[in-house]
């Protein structure tokens, strides 16, 4: 399904662009995951300083990655994070490996061009542990992070794992940011990443009750893995 992104001054409404009408929640709902559904209509305010969702207000259409997208969404993750961002511990996650089936999106601008980009991944949580998603990268167009792009990709993004039967969620990032969705630091102290990484910054979100019971070790990659050379699945 496609999500419209009407963008406004403090807050991003995002409207199925066709079907059902459906309910609105806030990004400070303390349990967004009562709310996920794929015909979700989503209020998601500007993020914190520094966060995917800081600078001008713009309009953009969530939707599928597609091969056609690849180019545009490596050179937006160069803008938006650097020409070190194939160095952090994640990468050692996803080299080699196609994002998680149906977890991969883009949005794009009133004009067609990629402004955003968020995929997932399967790991396993440790050597024996059960199956989750990696998160990441996330990233918009660094003159569009205040339009609410970010929180509307991890809204989506969340809401489909959800829907399509994932138990949880793992990433890397600032928890005041990422806290706003439900990723806390609370159950991943007996888990770890394959590189370096900063211990607080490993969060996780259970998308079913219970799903990170017990789990604990060194994250390891579980997807699917890439054949043969292509461009379509770079991290």
């Amino acid at each position: 399904m496609e999500y419209l992104i009407k963008s406004a001054v403090t807050a991003t409404e995002i409207t199925p662009s066709s079907g059902p009408a459906a309910e609105l929640f806030s990004v400070g709902e303390k349990s967004p995951i009562a709310a996920l559904a794929p015909s979700l209509a989503l209020r998601a305010q500007a993020g914190s300083r520094g966060a995917p969702d800081e600078g001008a207000v713009r309009a953009a259409t969530i939707v599928a990655e597609i091969a056609d997208d690849i180019i545009a969404r490596e050179i937006l993750l160069d803008r938006a994070m650097g020409p070190n961002r194939r160095k952090k511990s994640s990468e050692k996650l996803r080299r080699g490996r196609r994002p998680s089936e149906g977890l991969a999106f883009i949005a794009r601008d009133l004009t067609g061009a990629v402004v955003g980009t968020v995929r997932l991944w399967d790991v396993r949580l440790g050597e024996d542990g059960p199956a989750a998603l990696l998160l990441g990268p996330l990233a918009v167009e660094p003159g569009m992070k205040s339009g609410g792009i970010g929180s509307a990709l991890m809204r989506h993004a969340i809401a489909e794992a959800a829907r399509l039967g994932h138990g949880a969620i793992v990433l890397v990032g600032d928890a005041p940011y990422y806290g706003r969705f439900g990723f806390s630091a609370d159950r991943t102290g007996s888990l770890a990443m394959p590189g370096p990484y900063e211990r607080h910054r490993l969060l996780a979100l259970e998308l079913k009750n219970g799903a990170l019971d017990g789990a604990k070790g060194t994250i390891k990659a579980a997807g699917r893995k890439i054949k043969a050379p292509a461009l379509g699945f770079v991290a």
